[in-house]
C-alpha cells in the first residue's frame, strides 16, 4: 500500500493520479535513482514544459534544472495518467510518450529489455550491469560536425569540423547512493591556425590544446549523490540552470563549462529550495589575462625548472534559490548568486538561508551579489507567460537615478504550444534586456563568469534581443526548427587617442576611475546591430542515433571585425568596424545527444 504524499497544491490533477504517482514516490526502485540528474540538453526537457503550457502539469515543471531522473519519471507518469482518464493529445506526443517511457523504463520500475541492440533500438544505454546492490548504465557518445561559413568579407570559404568522442556512466549502490560520470574529447580542425584560445569556433571550452591547425579539447562531469529522507546532496562536477527561460536565462544558464559544487535541493509542500557552492576558473592562461582577472596576475609568478610558474587566483560561487507555486497556475522563483575570490571559502556564504546581499556588506561589500525575482504564469490554455527581473547592484541613496551602480536586467517570454496553423508544434517569443554594467565589478575577479564564458544570459552587457522560435514536429522523428533574432549591443568605443571610452558594454570591463558616473545610457557607445536567421531539420534515425542539418545567415552593421564572430574576441585582437552578411551551412551527426 502506498502512502499518501502532496507535494503542492494540486486540485486540477488530483483526479489523474491518485494512485500511480503517489507508489512511485515512495518505491524503493525509485529511490535508488532519486537525485542523478538528467543532462540540460536532454530532449525531454522542452517535452514537459508542452504539457505544463496546458495545465496537465500544474507547477510540477521548475525553473531548477537540472532535473533528476526520478522527477522525470514523476512527470511521466502524471501525463500517461491525465492521458489515460481521457485527455486528447496527437499520434507524434503519443509516440514520444512512449519512446521517453522506454528510456525512464528502470525509474518506472518496467522490464528492461536485456539484447545490446534490442537496447540501442529503444534509446537505453548499451551496456547494462544489474546486482543486488544496484545497478550500472553505460553508454558511448560519438559525434561528427562541421560548419562551412561564407560571406563578411572572406577570400575563400572557411570549413571547421569537429569530432567528439566520449562516455557516460551512471548508476546507484544502495537505495541512496548515486553516480554519474561522463567525458567528451573533442578535436576541431579547419582553415584557422591556432593562436589563441578565443579563436576556437566551441565558446564552451576549458582549456584548449593549441596545436596550428587543429586544437584539442574536453570536458568531464563527474558526482555522486546521496539522498536523504528531505535531502538531497550533491557533491561533484556539474552544471546548473535557474529561471522560467526555456533555454537562457538571466541568473544562472549553461553557457560556461561545468564546474566543482555542492549542491542541496530539498522540498516542502509548495516550497522548492536548492543551494548551491562552487569553485569557478578565474581566467585561462592567455595573453590578455589581465582582462579577465587583474593586472596584478602577472606578478603572481615564480621560476621552476626554468619555467614560469602562475599561481592562480581563487575564485568561488555561491547561490540559492526558492520556488514556491502559488497555485496551480502561478509559480514565484527568488534566486541570489555571489562571485567572489582572493581568498579562501566564505563560510557565510555556506549557509544556504543566508540573505547574500546582507552578508556581503557584513564582510566589507567587496563581492558581486546578483539577485533575481521571476514569475511562472500557466493558466491551461496552451500558453506560459513568464517574467524574469534581475538586479546586479542598486545604489540606495541614488535608486531612480542613471547611476552606473543601478544595474538591472529584464526578460519576458510568451511560451505556446499548438498554436493556430502550427499543430505539433511550439512558439516562443521573447525580450531581453541587459542593462549596462551588469555582470561585471570594480573587482575583476568578482566578474560574473567561468573561464571566459558568462555564467548568465548570454546576451552582452549594454543590449537587448528579441528572438521568434517556431518549432513543428512532423513526427516523433523530425522535427524542424526556425528562429529569428534582432540584437542590438553598445560596444565600448576606441578612441583616436586609443583610450577606452567604457560605457558597460564589455563584461572584461567594469567601472574604472574616471568613467561616466551619474549618466549611464542604455545602448551608449557604439551601436551595433544584427540580424539573424537560423532554420534546422533534425532527423532522429533510430534510437540514439540522430542527424542534424541546418542553415543561418547574419547581418551586421557597425561591428568589430574579429577573426570569428564569438563574441568574447579581446579588443587588442579586433581588425576594425565594418557591416556584412555571412552564411553558414552545420551538419551534426551524433550518438547520444546527452
Amino acid at each position: 500500500m502506498c502512502e499518501q504524499k502532496t507535494y503542492r497544491p494540486l486540485s486540477q490533477l488530483s483526479r489523474w493520479f491518485l494512485g500511480g504517482i503517489l507508489c512511485l514516490l515512495t518505491s524503493s526502485v525509485a529511490l535508488a535513482d532519486r537525485t542523478v540528474n538528467v543532462p540540460l540538453n536532454h530532449s525531454i526537457y522542452a517535452f514537459v514544459e508542452r504539457y505544463e503550457a496546458r495545465g496537465i502539469l500544474g507547477g510540477e515543471v521548475n525553473g531548477i534544472r537540472p532535473y533528476s531522473r526520478l522527477q522525470v519519471a514523476n512527470l511521466l507518469v502524471l501525463i500517461r495518467s491525465a492521458i489515460d482518464a481521457g485527455y486528447a493529445i496527437s499520434l507524434t506526443e503519443r509516440s514520444l510518450l512512449v519512446q521517453y517511457e522506454s528510456e525512464w523504463a528502470f525509474e518506472l520500475g518496467r522490464e528492461e529489455p536485456e539484447g545490446v541492440l534490442e537496447r540501442l533500438l529503444k534509446k537505453r544505454p548499451a551496456l547494462l550491469y544489474r546486482a543486488e546492490e544496484g545497478q550500472i548504465q553505460a553508454d558511448v557518445l560519438v559525434r561528427q560536425q562541421t560548419n562551412r561559413f561564407t560571406g563578411w568579407g572572406r577570400t575563400a570559404d572557411e570549413v571547421i569540423y569537429r569530432n567528439t568522442v566520449g562516455g557516460t556512466v551512471r548508476g546507484n549502490v544502495g537505495q541512496h547512493l548515486g553516480f554519474r560520470m561522463s567525458f567528451a574529447q573533442t578535436r576541431e580542425q579547419g582553415s584557422r591556425t591556432y593562436v589563441w584560445r578565443d579563436q576556437v569556433f566551441q565558446r564552451r571550452i576549458e582549456v584548449p590544446q593549441l596545436k596550428g591547425t587543429l586544437t584539442d579539447y574536453h570536458e568531464a562531469m563527474a558526482y555522486m549523490t546521496v539522498s536523504l529522507p528531505y535531502l538531497a546532496v550533491e557533491f561533484g562536477k556539474d552544471e546548473a540552470r535557474w529561471g522560467p527561460g526555456r533555454e537562457d536565462n538571466l541568473g544562472l544558464s549553461n553557457h560556461a563549462p561545468s564546474f566543482p559544487m555542492l549542491r542541496l535541493k530539498s522540498q516542502l509542500g509548495a516550497f522548492r529550495l536548492v543551494s548551491i557552492a562552487g569553485v569557478l576558473r578565474a581566467c585561462p592562461d592567455r595573453p590578455d589575462s589581465p582582462l579577465c582577472s587583474g593586472m596584478a596576475d602577472q606578478a603572481a609568478s615564480y621560476i621552476v625548472n626554468r619555467q614560469s610558474r602562475t599561481i592562480e587566483r581563487s575564485k568561488y560561487i555561491a547561490a540559492h534559490r526558492l520556488e514556491v507555486a502559488l497555485t496551480d497556475w502561478l509559480d514565484l522563483g527568488f534566486h541570489e548568486v555571489v562571485i567572489y575570490g582572493d581568498r579562501g571559502l566564505e563560510p557565510v556564504y555556506l549557509n544556504p538561508f543566508m540573505f547574500y546581499w546582507a552578508a556581503q556588506s557584513h564582510l566589507g561589500d567587496k563581492d558581486n551579489v546578483m539577485m533575481g525575482l521571476d514569475i511562472d504564469i500557466h493558466r491551461g490554455d496552451n500558453r506560459r507567460y513568464y517574467l524574469s527581473y534581475v538586479i546586479d547592484d542598486l545604489k540606495k541613496a541614488a535608486i531612480f537615478s542613471d547611476d552606473f551602480a543601478n544595474k538591472f536586467s529584464l526578460q519576458a517570454g510568451l511560451f505556446w504550444v499548438d498554436p493556430p496553423l502550427l499543430s505539433d508544434g511550439d512558439l516562443l517569443l521573447e525580450y531581453v534586456r541587459v542593462e549596462p554594467w551588469i555582470y561585471t565589478h570594480k573587482f575583476p575577479i568578482n566578474t560574473f563568469r567561468h573561464f571566459d564564458a558568462p555564467l548568465g544570459h548570454a546576451l552582452e552587457p549594454n543590449s537587448d534581443l528579441i528572438r521568434l522560435v517556431l518549432e513543428k514536429r512532423l513526427s516523433h522523428r523530425w522535427t524542424v526548427r526556425v528562429e529569428s533574432r534582432r540584437s542590438r549591443h553598445g560596444e565600448n568605443e576606441i578612441l583616436d587617442d586609443g583610450s577606452l571610452r567604457n560605457v558597460g558594454g564589455d563584461i572584461h570591463y567594469g567601472w574604472r576611475p574616471g568613467d561616466e558616473r551619474m549618466s549611464k545610457k542604455f545602448l551608449d557607445g557604439l551601436v551595433q546591430k544584427r540580424t539573424e536567421f537560423e532554420a534546422r531539420v533534425h532527423w532522429d534515425i533510430a534510437g540514439s542515433l540522430g542527424i542534424e542539418l541546418g542553415f543561418a545567415k547574419t547581418w551586421a552593421k557597425d561591428v568589430y571585425l574579429p577573426p570569428n564572430w564569438g563574441s568574447s574576441i579581446p579588443r587588442q585582437r579586433r581588425t576594425g568596424i565594418g557591416s556584412g552578411a555571412q552564411q553558414e551551412l552545420f551538419l551534426d551527426i551524433r550518438y547520444r545527444r546527452f
